[in-house]
């Protein structure tokens, strides 16, 4: 084409443009918006519709208010995702729920810039004060074109990658779907870890080319990293570079959490760590994926013991006038003000309350009830202790063999987190394992997708701590710095209360109590002791001895407890200034110091002995001594109400009814069970069999059933016996001969399905 010509052709187009705008100016609107619409197709650029519209006027405005309660109404708990509700005049509503620490509000302002819109936030609360943060966008004028380019952009600010944007159309058609049918709950060995990774070589392909099939044993060699598929499908593989930053690797997180929907395990060499998740079977609303910023912050703790607990045994902790009992939340400071350490509050407390067969009744979570509980009835009542401490801990939750040249992880199992169950918080000593292994066949088998969950994000915390993987990035770390001695100045006024009673103070405090004691359950325990001697020994008391009996039991129970004020007065009287302030401290966050010697078992003692009386008072008693409870609940909230996260708080405290003497928690050690042999390795508990009285006799568990393209794994028990011993030689896959298998290894697609997936990868 000539210089000429070219001219010509620009001087058209030209002319054509200033036409196209008087065209615009003259022409009606709707004509004028389809000149703009086939100008930008001719010349291959966005077509973005009039913006001269009133965000108010628009029905994405009028419906937004109820569109956002519904979708939490249906979503109580953390839940991230991108929405859209798309409105018959353009408009448009896109939701940002869960908003993630390292997101910037000011980005929306930049993506949106050509759009009429508006954005806000809200607050969703979580339990008793917490909460997560949400952001409603309302666009004016937008067509579907227009928001899928938003929204890729808007993906890449929430996780870090604009891989697969995953959008939720609003108003929710479904339930966030707290329990399942699906089987999610996998027993793999070490020993089939080895056959299907190493000995049988399976292949897996990279979405850039996927035309190479690498085995584990090539991505090892090759140091390779980044997602990969399985060949067959139903693997999903993590590959990261070992003792370094897991940063270059941030963009793959995201894939790695919608592509895989569970955990399973992990092999690594000396270079590389391969985790291995299943190819995703569930929807999203069942076991949605991890969240990007949890990740990172796993990858950035260094610390070997994570930690939570609802501290229902702090002296000013309990049961309040009202009859419920409040008690303080414990994180460590990695998890404040994050989704697992919410995640972890909310899994404690259903330990408690389904291990008591649902008496136990949180005011503020209201998590969904499964169809029937681990014991026939409450455990508290069934051993008939005074006391019990519930755990979620890692003793076995995870297994690691060190062969030569690489390593190889399973999960014990993948349902939930090993059981324990102790008879006090002093002793420490099991009550059994046959209590602890029926509990934990249970909550591995229930379908629960929170306490799958819990088990997925420990697993990546073990893993990253094995293989030195970091991460020095912002995690935004937000701890309150003010919360561990927050209950100091109440327990002080107590402590102070108690040292300053006279003995006419003492006499009327005690008859007060008294009276209460045997008003509230000790009149009731005599009536039925003297029914049943009446029964039993054919004898009748007249009220005169009723009378004296009641008598009796008033002034004993008087005597003792003025022995316990007296006792108690003269120890806090007895103590210097220091130590009195030392004690109180104790007392009020027995973490925050340390006990160590003999000074330290004295403070110890000391503490036992004030807390004794505290239980022989009862703490709904406390309004004798002037001090109220909810008060202190009150005032210890209220301490907290401005220390929250970016955009989340977790919940300062529960409160709680018809509880015991209980307390409970997470021990998350980073400590991984290494073992010598890939055969009969495991403790016994985690190959529980269940007997008739764990069976539901009349509910059914509460269980959902995921699409029907999803494909339902066999069940992951093995059903012969281990026989065979360690192989001695390194495996090479592709190169050397399997040797004969175990019969108690299964095939893969016997335990993971290789169904085709509906949407694999990309």
């Amino acid at each position: 084409m000539t210089t000429k010509t070219h001219k010509i052709l620009i001087a058209s187009l030209v002319i054509a443009a200033i036409v196209g705008v008087v065209f615009l100016i003259l022409m009606p609107t709707t004509v004028g918006e389809r000149v703009k619409r086939t100008t930008a197709k001719v010349f291959d650029y966005e077509y973005i519709p009039n913006q001269n519209v009133t965000i108010d006027s628009r029905e994405a405005s009028m419906a937004a208010d109820s569109i956002y309660k519904d979708f939490r109404k249906k979503y109580r708990f953390h839940y991230q995702t991108i929405g859209l509700a798309t409105f018959a005049d353009s408009s448009r509503m896109i939701l940002l729920s869960d908003l993630p620490p390292h997101f910037e509000c000011d980005s929306i302002a930049t993506i949106f810039s050509k759009y009429t819109h508006k954005t806000e936030l809200r607050k969703h609360p979580i339990g008793y004060d917490g909460f997560t943060t949400d952001m409603v966008i309302l666009l004016g004028n937008a067509t579907q074109d227009n928001c899928d380019r938003l929204i890729q952009r808007v993906n890449r600010e929430l996780f870090l990658s604009d891989y697969k944007p995953t959008v939720m159309t609003l108003p929710a058609n479904e339930k966030r779907q707290y329990f399942t049918s699906e089987n999610i709950d996998y027993q793999i060995t070490l020993e089939e870890f080895n056959n299907w990774f190493m000995e049988d070589g399976e292949g897996f392909i990279h979405l850039d080319d996927t035309a190479t099939v690498l085995t584990i044993t090539d991505i090892f060699a090759k140091q390779t990293h980044g997602i990969y598929f399985s060949q067959q499908p139903g693997f999903v593989a993590w590959s990261l570079a070992k003792n370094n930053d897991i940063a270059p690797h941030i963009s793959e997180i995201r894939q790695f959490a919608l592509d895989a929907d569970l955990i399973l395990g992990a092999l690594a060499d000396s270079n590389t760590l391969v985790i291995i998740g299943r190819e995703r079977q569930a929807s999203l609303n069942e076991l949605p994926p991890l969240q990007v910023e949890t990740i990172l912050l796993l990858a950035a703790t260094t610390e070997k013991e994570l930690s939570q607990s609802l501290d229902v045994n702090d002296l000013m902790a309990g049961k309040m006038v009202n009859g419920r009992d409040w008690c303080p939340t414990y994180l460590s400071r990695e998890l404040e003000n994050t989704e697992f350490g919410d995640l972890m509050t909310i899994t404690d407390i259903l330990l408690k309350d389904w291990s008591e067969h649902g008496t136990i009744q949180e005011s503020h979570y209201r998590y969904p009830k499964p169809g029937y509980y681990p014991f026939d009835r409450p455990l508290f009542r069934k051993l008939g202790l005074n006391e019990l401490v519930y755990n979620w801990n890692t003793a076995g939750a995870m297994y690691a063999i060190d062969r030569e040249g690489y390593t190889i992880y399973t999960l014990g199992r993948t349902g939930s987190l090993p059981v324990s169950y102790f008879n006090s918080q002093e002793r420490s000593q099991s009550i059994g394992y046959r209590y602890e292994s029926q509990a934990y066949h249970y909550f591995a088998t229930l379908g629960n997708t929170d306490l799958a969950r819990v088990v997925q994000y420990t697993a990546l915390y073990q893993l990253f701590i094995d293989n030195n993987i970091k991460y020095s990035g912002n995690t935004y770390n937000s701890f309150p710095k003010n919360k561990p001695f927050l209950l100091l100045k109440p327990t002080i006024e107590f402590l102070d209360t108690i040292r300053h009673l006279s003995q006419e103070q003492i006499t009327v405090l005690t008859d007060s109590l008294a009276q209460r004691c045997f008003r509230d359950y000790q009149k009731e325990r005599v009536d039925k002791q003297l029914h049943d001697n009446e029964q039993q020994h054919n004898m009748t008391y007249t009220d005169e001895n009723i009378d004296h009996i009641y008598h009796d039991v008033h002034t004993n129970t008087q005597a003792g407890l003025s022995r316990s004020f007296h006792e108690v007065r003269n120890l806090l009287s007895s103590l210097s200034e220091e130590q009195y302030k030392r004690l109180a401290r104790y007392l009020s966050y027995p973490r925050g110091v340390s006990l160590s010697g003999k000074n330290g078992y004295t403070l110890y003692m000391q503490a036992r002995r004030i807390n004794q009386l505290m239980r022989e008072i009862g703490k709904n008693n406390l309004d004798l001594l002037g001090i109220n409870l909810a008060n202190v609940k009150n005032q210890y909230a209220a301490s907290l109400s401005s220390n929250s996260g970016r955009y989340m708080k977790t919940s300062s405290l529960i409160v709680t009814f018809n509880d015991f003497l209980t307390t409970g928690g997470h021990n998350l050690s980073s400590h991984i069970s290494r073992v010598n042999t890939m055969t009969n390795y495991k403790r016994s508990r985690g190959n529980y069999t269940p007997s008739n009285y764990d069976k539901p006799t009349t509910d059914e568990p509460v269980t959902t059933k995921t699409s029907p393209s999803a494909a339902k794994p066999t069940g992951s028990k093995p059903t012969a016996k281990r026989t065979t011993k360690q192989a001695n030689a390194t495996p090479k896959a592709n190169t050397h001969t399997p040797t004969t298998k175990s019969p108690s290894v299964r095939s893969r697609s016997s335990v993971i399905s290789s169904a085709p997936r509906a949407k694999r990868g990309l």
